[in-house]
């Protein structure tokens, strides 16, 4: 009998593309019986509570909960996956009953980090204290974690005490075939260079760096094409698309027409959009974020910079805007890291055999 698996998916930022390329990876995975829970932050039936009507974090946590609880009493789930670690806190006794594969992108002490880029506020000790306890606590009940970093997973080992052995890295991937086939940017239709940015949240994701850098410089001899939902005045060179949805056709028109994708972040744990610029061999400029330095080989792949560089930003640009060999022998080698590292195919199937050895157990002693 097939382990029947709940699928717990924060619904935030990147993590949204990321579960729904998860989902269609295993669309046709006929040894398990996936069941899809996706948890949103909104204020709907929490705007009047107190506290809750205010907490981002307590309403994702109550939703998860409510959610694997009615699916666990309407038909008993044999594994769990949850993703991320922020949604599973108040979920622990859950977690500890059902053999759970815990995900992440980073830690919570990784965020702390970057908190500030976040507009997260860090508590007084006793809260950080708790917080601490809560999230070890889920992480060592979970039965395995898999982490989209070394980064991530050197925390979990540092500061939560977890086993080594029971964790997995297995980056965030993307649906390679939705992308240009490798030799097909050979074919892009004339005009100046391109460069493309994706990014909801524009001042975080160095947008505005970007901006000024290609205003000031590049301005007259290329584009610069910005998918994000903030206010920025689009002319003189520069392409605004706002609204523009995960995995879209216009999105995926864009990385076919852009020949370099940038990404000056100042705060990130590992981009789900570096995999789609990946697949679409473009190469990359980005910063040493997170875990941005293991996802772009610096030289080879793409750049990477320090935040806030301006002046290096402008330097990588203008090579890549003047040298269109270098450009497709960057982007070359970025296809070939997507298609060894950030292929959600391969990827979304080594979650799904770890879930499947998880519940296995479970699953038969059912059917017994």
């Amino acid at each position: 009998m097939r382990p029947r698996v709940g699928f717990v998916l924060e619904q935030g930022l990147g993590h949204v593309a990321y579960g729904m390329a998860l989902r269609h990876a295993l669309a046709d995975r006929s040894d398990l019986e996936s069941v899809w829970l996706e948890v949103s932050f909104d204020e709907r039936g929490f705007g009047r509570v107190p506290v809750l009507g205010q907490s981002y974090v307590l309403r994702g946590n109550l939703r998860a909960r409510r959610a694997i609880a009615r699916e666990h009493r309407q038909r008993p789930l044999d594994a769990l996956f949850v993703h991320t670690s922020m949604i599973g806190v108040l979920s622990a006794d859950y977690v500890a009953r059902i053999p759970t594969l815990l995900s992440i992108d980073a830690t919570p002490l990784n965020y702390d980090e970057l908190a500030v880029w976040y507009g997260h506020k860090l508590g007084n000790a006793a809260v950080e204290r708790a917080k601490l306890f809560a999230h070890r606590s889920v992480f060592r009940r979970a039965r395995h974690v898999t982490t989209w970093s070394e980064w991530a997973k050197g925390s979990l080992v540092r500061d939560y005490g977890v086993a080594p052995g029971s964790i997995t890295v297995i980056p965030p991937g993307t649906t390679l075939a939705a992308f240009p086939e490798p030799g097909s940017r050979g074919a892009r239709r004339p005009g100046p260079v391109r460069f493309l940015f994706v990014g909801g949240d524009f001042v975080r994701k160095g947008g505005d760096v970007l901006l000024d850098v290609f205003r000031n410089y590049l301005r007259g001899s290329s584009e610069l094409h910005l998918v994000t939902g903030a206010d920025v005045p689009a002319g003189d060179g520069v392409f605004v698309y706002r609204g523009v949805k995960p995995l879209s056709p216009e999105l995926l028109r864009l990385y076919a027409e852009a020949d370099v994708f940038v990404l000056p972040t100042r705060a990130d744990c590992l981009a789900v959009v570096l995999g789609e610029a990946m697949a679409s061999c473009l190469p990359i400029v980005t910063t040493s974020v997170g875990a941005h330095a293991e996802a772009v080989e610096d030289g080879e792949s793409g750049f990477v910079i320090a935040a806030d560089d301006a002046a290096a930003l402008r330097d990588r640009l203008q090579r890549l805007a003047e040298d269109p060999d270098l450009r497709s022998r960057l982007g070359r080698r970025s296809r070939q890291i997507g298609e060894a590292r950030f292929d959600m195919n391969k990827n979304a199937n080594r979650i799904a055999d770890i879930l499947v050895d998880l519940g296995r157990d479970r699953s038969l002693a059912r059917a017994s």
